[in-house]
């Protein structure tokens, strides 16, 4: 998707601009003010910014999913030929290397079918910092389509619009898997993700931060959830956590429910299958997929294919204080089309758990990264 930034002097100049450019079915992304210099203050007043890309269909939830294992798979052919074993050590690789068809073509498109161009000096920096090479190319390329007429002046502007374009493509992508109304959450994953502490902490904060009632279901799979903790911590907030599931119990429309499963491992197809015919006869559901960030890049890849069957609509990502590279939470979202909704750190409970912010998350990955002095890729 081509992003065009433009600035107007109100938000009616802005949407002819806009118009004139890309046609009457263009889509608005985010309209704000910006400041701007004095006298352009004192004669015009404020200025608009508006993000706006071309219409295009909606993609279904199969043909999604489809592009997800696909490019999962691409990805996967990457971090072999960087290291063999799915662990990114060393410097980046020549970026002449062959790349895998579907993603050369990809990159192709968003350069606009123009020959290639050298990378932007700041992407340079964020592939040094462990941006895989292939993303580091496609955001190049968006960069360029983002700036309209405007072109950084130095290394600062470049990293503020990487930053900028980074963020809007992440809420689009969470735009686009986004559950109306309040479906029930539920939360899959590998066996040892600390998925049943995430959803304590998870449940914590939205009883007695955000003062909502909350329901919660701990549930067998292909095997017994003995996850005993859940039933006692919500004993001990008083939130009713419920051993088997009833169509008749509807709870009052507002309640928060949430319901905890036992991990499934990523190379057993009959439990992942099991796992998917149960989903299948519950209500509307989000599900988030609970991933250890401390485990190496390849690995992670290959855990969301394995769950990429299912109706994803987002990562959750626990032990991130072990995380070495905030890298790896831009590498995991761009491989995998899904947005890292939340980030869990910790034991303790309500304890580091809060939603992932694009623009906080782009800060620390480049905070964190110039402050190492080896560029291996996470």
């Amino acid at each position: 998707m081509n992003v065009v930034k433009l600035i107007a002097d109100s938000p009616q100049d802005a949407l002819e601009k806009v118009r004139d450019e890309l046609g009457v079915d263009a889509v608005i992304l985010n309209v704000r003010p910006v400041q701007v210099g004095v006298l352009k203050r004192m004669w015009n007043g404020k200025q608009v910014e508006v993000l706006a890309t071309k219409s295009t269909p909606e993609r279904s939830e199969k043909e999604a999913m489809l592009q997800l294992a696909t490019r999962v798979g691409e990805l996967e052919e990457e971090l072999t030929a960087r290291g063999g074993t799915g662990v990114l050590q060393g410097a980046p690789p020549n970026p002449d290397a062959k790349l895998p068809a579907k993603l050369a073509q990809m990159i192709a498109q968003s350069h606009g079918g123009r020959p290639e161009v050298p990378a932007m000096p700041a992407v340079q920096v964020l592939e040094e910092l462990g941006l895989l090479p292939s993303h580091a190319r496609w955001l190049s390329a968006q960069a360029r389509n983002f700036l309209g007429g405007t072109k950084p002046r130095n290394l600062i502007e470049e990293m503020e619009l990487l930053r900028d374009v980074l963020s809007e493509y992440w809420n689009q992508i969470a735009q686009r898997v986004e559950k109306p109304g309040n479906p029930v959450r539920v939360l899959v994953g590998p066996p040892g993700t600390g998925k049943t502490t995430a959803l304590c902490k998870w449940m914590t904060q939205e009883s007695l931060v955000n003062r909502k009632p909350v329901r919660v279901w701990r549930l067998d799979g292909d095997r017994g959830n003995t996850a005993e903790f859940l039933s006692l911590h919500g004993e001990l907030m008083q939130i009713p956590v419920d051993r088997f599931w009833d169509d008749n119990d509807q709870p009052p429309e507002d309640t928060m429910r949430f319901v905890d499963l036992p991990g499934v491992a990523p190379n057993n197809p009959d439990a992942l299958e099991a796992l998917a015919r149960g989903l299948a006869d519950m209500p509307p559901l989000e599900i988030q997929l609970v991933l250890n960030a401390s485990y190496d890049l390849g690995l992670l890849l290959r855990q969301v294919r394995a769950f990429s069957h299912l109706p994803l609509a987002g990562i959750l990502l626990t032990h991130i204080d072990e995380a070495e590279r905030w890298s790896k939470v831009w590498n995991v979202m761009l491989a995998t089309q899904l947005p890292v909704s939340f980030l869990s750190g910790g034991q303790d409970i309500p304890g580091d758990f809060h939603r992932a912010i694009p623009e906080n998350l782009f800060d620390a990955f480049v905070n964190a990264g110039l402050q190492t002095t080896s560029p291996a890729a996470g």
